[in-house]
Parts: C-alpha cells; sequence; structure tokens
C-alpha cells in the first residue's frame, strides 16, 4: 500500500481528514449557537433543535442521541462559563439529559463502556448543574459497577461526593429522591 506525504496510508488519511473536518465543523456549529444564544439573538429552545437537527453537532462517531447530548453539554458549560443565564444553560443540560436517557436506553446489553460513559455524563449534569444529587449518585454507582477501573468516573464520584456530601453519605437506596 503506498503512502502519502503524511505517512498514512490513503485510506487512514482520508478517514483523518474526514475525522477532522467533522470535529471543525461541529466545533463551528457550537461556537455559532453560544454567540447566538450568548447575544440574544437566538433563543436555547432554537438553538437546541439547531443542534439536534445537524449530522453530527459533537463531531464525534457515536449515536445521534449521544452526539447531540455532548453537545448539549458542552454548550451550557460554555454558556455557564461565559457568565450568561444560568436558565438558558440549564436548557441545554435538560435537553442532554433526555438525550442520554434516550442513548442509554437504547445501548446494546453488552456495551458497559457506552452505558457507563452515558450514566457518567448523566451524573455530570444531573449533580452539579440540575440539582438532582440523588439521581446522580445512583448514576455514578452504576456506572463505577459496569466499569469498576475507569479513574475518570471514580474521580467524578469524589468531586460529587464532595459536592453533596449529604447525598453521597447516605446509603444506595435504589431509588433517587430529589
Amino acid at each position: 500500500v503506498a503512502e502519502t506525504a503524511s505517512g498514512l496510508s490513503p485510506t487512514t488519511e482520508t478517514k483523518a481528514l474526514t475525522d477532522a473536518k467533522a470535529m471543525t465543523d461541529a466545533l463551528k456549529l457550537r461556537g455559532d449557537v453560544i454567540d447566538a444564544v450568548g447575544k440574544g439573538t437566538q433563543k436555547s429552545d432554537a438553538a437546541i433543535a439547531k443542534l439536534k437537527a445537524a449530522s453530527s453537532a459533537s463531531g464525534l462517531p457515536v449515536d445521534r442521541d449521544a452526539d447531540f447530548a455532548l453537545a448539549a453539554i458542552d454548550v451550557g458549560q460554555r454558556l455557564l462559563a461565559s457568565g450568561k443565564s444560568a436558565t438558558e444553560s440549564e436548557k441545554f443540560f435538560t435537553a442532554a439529559e433526555a438525550s442520554l436517557e434516550v442513548a442509554l436506553k437504547n445501548a446494546p446489553d453488552d456495551a458497559a463502556q457506552d452505558k457507563a460513559t452515558f450514566l457518567g455524563k448523566l451524573s455530570l449534569i444531573r449533580g452539579r448543574y440540575l440539582n438532582k444529587a440523588a439521581q446522580a449518585k445512583l448514576d455514578i454507582e452504576q456506572a463505577i459497577a459496569l466499569q469498576p477501573k475507569d479513574t475518570n468516573l471514580q474521580q467524578l464520584r469524589a468531586v460529587l461526593m464532595s459536592t453533596h456530601a449529604e447525598v453521597f453519605a447516605a446509603p444506595a437506596s435504589g431509588k433517587a429522591k430529589n
């Protein structure tokens, strides 16, 4: 197989360029959404619809529900970081929560890593942004049960424990009380 100037096979180089373009396009889309919502030229609901309609709002090769959820989390976090309304950001986190629940439900039974990732993201947005600490605890515990050696999940649990000590100190009941 011939190599290109980059040293990659033509197939690998084409895929890498396609992936880079998808990531760049998605980043620009999210930046445009953040700018429009931040300036008040676009309502959050319209911006959420725009992200959902995109072929890939995250630029990652994942299922559409997960793709949208990752993009919505990014937009919500970036809106908060720029000092924009927490109410506007919350709309993105709420939309991401619903999409992650669908992605989790649709994940194959043998996709433990994907399920753990979705549960980790759910625990993040529920615990940090949606004031659902009890549900976040259940989510992170389920994620860790699926991937007990995942250090990112362990770190997320530690962060959530530090901000919601009262919830994490209580024994797990299997049912969230938010």
